[in-house]
């Protein structure tokens, strides 16, 4: 096909069924296009709700949102970046120029887009492959939209920056951007996952106080006091206002993140709120899930219910402040790695994260990370 690249991609074909390993063939990106190298992929649980048919989506498809890579080329228009450049790949894409961009809100952008319609990808019969969630990453390489690629430095790990491109990102981006959590507020987690580690450290950056985690995996909970927790409870034995009470001496929460997708998790969540206290929904359970809240309480006691889709960042102001505490020592990410995984395992990588063996897992689609664009090259067709 003229103006393609053949790439390996791990492709699911229906809901519930394993991923096949399949050549695909790639468009050339457009204009405010670019084709990136994908050096790692971390493994998401929203990843697994579409996979798993918890969300609706179409088939087939190939996911994989939360990517580091090398830009190979650059389509018609791009400016800032240019070809061998490293960067990070989020599904965040956005024009810059709607009502929603101009007020901050790029992860609302309201634009239409050329990938929006027509999905890069097809297969070896010419049907259309989706691009799930405006990436699909679990490639050797991608196409997407200009805004949704932020450089970062030579030296930072491909798998510690593609940390930055979700979980982290919309953890830390929902304690800074969605909360506008203060020095001195108290702040609940529950769930120390990617997510809830990436809000954990957010709070300690913004000098919260005391920050409890809640979950129900010992090492989870551990990982959670070493990177920035003050308290940590497990939800099905502990106490959690208990130790909430303690902990501040009598006070609630200021801001509780939910940042877990199991439903549960949202029983009694606002009965931990102090007045004025917002409860922050990061984490996005199964299709129809619903909870109840009493009206009259919420406005009797001031609190607020928000809302946070990817932490409402923007990439291109939140990777960098987040890059910089990384390179400064004020967040971990590369211990955040548990496990890493070829292409050919990634059913493997998706059950370590259903069981929720790691913290992160993250998949090497070419195998290794490209060290510099020599070697990697630029080739049009790429063989197995």
């Amino acid at each position: 096909m003229s103006g393609t690249t053949t790439v390996r991609a791990a492709v699911c074909r229906s809901a519930g069924e394993p991923q096949s390993i399949e050549q695909l063939h790639l468009a050339a990106p457009g204009p405010d296009e670019v084709r990136v190298r994908i050096d790692a992929c971390a493994v998401c649980h929203s990843d697994l709700m579409y996979v798993d048919g918890s969300w609706a989506t179409e088939f087939p498809l190939v996911m994989g949102h939360e990517a580091a890579g090398r830009i190979l080329e650059t389509g018609p228009g791009v400016s800032g970046i240019a070809v061998g450049d490293q960067v990070i790949i989020s599904l965040v894409r956005s024009c810059g120029a709607c009502p929603a961009c101009r007020r901050g809100h790029d992860v609302t952008c309201s634009s239409d887009f050329a990938l929006n319609l027509r999905s890069p990808l097809t297969d070896a019969t010419g049907s259309p492959v989706a691009q799930g969630l405006d990436t699909a990453a679990f490639a050797e390489q991608v196409v997407v939209h200009r805004s949704q690629v932020v450089p970062h430095p030579a030296d930072m790990p491909a798998t510690s920056a593609a940390l930055l491109a979700c979980g982290v990102l919309t953890g830390a981006g929902a304690v800074h951007n969605t909360a506008q959590v203060k020095a001195g507020d108290v702040v609940v987690v529950v769930g120390c996952g990617g997510v809830g580690i990436g809000a954990i450290q957010g709070a300690r950056l913004a000098g919260a106080g005391p920050i409890v985690a809640v979950d129900p995996l010992p090492d989870k909970r551990g990982s959670a006091l070493a990177l920035g927790a003050t308290h940590a409870v497990d939800p099905v034995g502990g106490d959690v206002a208990a130790v909430l009470r303690t902990a501040t001496g009598g006070r609630l929460a200021d801001h509780l993140f939910i940042t877990t997708g199991a439903s549960t998790a949202l029983n009694g969540a606002v009965e931990l709120l102090a007045p004025m206290g917002a409860l922050v929904l990061v984490g996005m359970p199964p299709d129809g899930v619903a909870f109840e809240i009493d009206p009259t309480l919420l406005a009797a006691a001031n609190q607020r219910v928000l809302g946070s889709k990817m932490g409402t960042v923007r990439l291109a102001d939140d990777v960098p402040r987040l890059i910089d505490h990384y390179r400064a020592g004020d967040l971990e990410l590369d211990s955040l790695v548990t496990t890493t995984h070829p292409l050919e395992d990634i059913d493997l990588a998706f059950d370590e994260v259903r069981r929720g063996k790691v913290i992160r897992t993250v998949i090497l689609p070419n195998g290794h990370a490209c060290p510099d664009p020599t070697p990697c090259g630029d080739p049009r067709e790429i063989t197995p």
